[in-house]
């Protein structure tokens, strides 16, 4: 595919419609921000009246008896970038309603509020899998990482216009990006670093620029979760290492030095790994993870 040359906006959207092509927490929600919202999922028939509860709506589809859908309203907006017939575009929206089925699964976003836009926008999810919305670029103390991309394509809608592309999102606020994360994983992200690299005793080079995270479950539990970029082929994925499967924790002696955990072998690929030697690219994250560790029983 030839690379994109130019950039459209929003009055260059839709374009023509074309034959269907492949291109390339709510534990978190704020009153202002994010709210339990009722609305149509397009493209399905119109829904039946919706049932209600405090703090929470709900709506039956055609699609399945009830969606949940979480208003994430944006400080300003977002903007979505995704390639459609070999031309880049990039549409400013100002809120995301995330939906997920009665069980919990991410189904879609349906984003809406742009400027001379109609009809909304939306980004279907169509795996079992949980996506994980990647965090690109190594957060530093002061300095935000606002771009938010998923591994694989999804099937996109606007209007008439059906498709699949690769998404990414940039936030212009970081609450705004954090909270999207922690709604689309129904978790706290309590902690999060760049970092320059990451080693394992027994598979070598983890990872290289990427972000640690630690999340934090609505049942309590805390997870370690980085993209494991530098493994090959099925092992390059995002890994997750439970906090209570690290048993011990090796500070560094002196500033630069990378902090080293030794892992319990309660999983495969921990019990692969054996230690994990963590590089960030600022002290201050490396004192701030270890004092995390030390602070948080197992």
């Amino acid at each position: 595919m030839s690379r994109p040359q130019n950039f459209f906006d929003v009055e260059d959207w839709p374009l023509p419609p074309a034959r269907r092509q492949s291109t390339v927490s709510s534990s978190t929600q704020s009153s202002s921000s994010a709210s339990f919202i009722s609305t149509s999922f397009p493209p399905v028939s119109p829904p039946t009246p919706a049932t209600s509860s405090p703090g929470r709506s709900r709506q039956a589809s055609c699609q399945s008896m009830y969606d949940e859908v979480i208003r994430l309203s944006l400080n300003p907006a977002v903007t979505i970038s995704f390639v459609r017939s070999h031309m880049q575009f990039k549409l400013r929206y100002t809120y995301i309603d995330i939906h997920k089925d009665a069980a919990g699964s991410l189904k879609s976003f349906v984003l809406g509020g742009a400027i001379g836009q109609q009809s909304p926008f939306v980004h279907t999810f169509n795996a079992t899998k949980l996506p994980v919305p990647h965090l690109e670029h190594p957060k530093l103390p002061n300095e935000p990482s606002l771009r938010i991309s998923f591994m694989e394509e999804q099937t996109v809608q606007s209007t008439n216009t059906v498709f699949t592309s690769q998404l990414s999102y940039t936030f212009e606020d970081w609450k705004d990006c954090v909270q999207f994360q922690e709604l689309i994983l129904a978790a706290n992200l309590i902690f999060i670093a760049g970092i320059a690299e990451a080693r394992s005793k027994g598979r070598g080079e983890e990872c290289i620029s990427q972000n640690l995270r630690i999340l934090r479950g609505c049942n309590g539990k805390e997870v370690l979760l980085f993209f494991a970029n530098s493994q090959r082929k099925e092992l390059k994925r995002y890994v997750s290492v439970p906090v209570n499967c690290i048993g011990r924790v090796q500070p560094p002696k002196k500033p630069g030095r990378p902090v080293v955990i030794h892992l319990l072998p309660n999983f495969e690929h921990l019990s692969q790994m054996k230690s994990l030697q963590i590089q960030f690219l600022d002290d201050g994250d490396s004192y701030s993870f270890c004092q995390f560790l030390a602070d948080h029983p197992k």
